[in-house]
């Protein structure tokens, strides 16, 4: 199983960030600045989305 991360879909892009540590893991289509825009949010909101993620696979 790999390690907790999160997907994102703009609409007009996607991307995938891992949680521990935070990190880029590929992104299609979303330029620089979305990119830092999400980033930030995954900042932001990390203890939650570790939170689901390990409630979602360990169930």
């Amino acid at each position: 199983m790999e390690p907790p991360h999160i997907h994102v879909d703009t609409g007009e892009g996607e991307c995938k960030y891992w949680l521990e540590p935070i990190r880029l893991a590929r992104s299609r289509n979303i330029g620089p600045v979305e990119l830092r825009r999400i980033e930030a949010a995954v900042f932001e909101h990390q203890d939650l989305f570790k939170e689901k993620w390990h409630e979602f696979f360990h169930h």
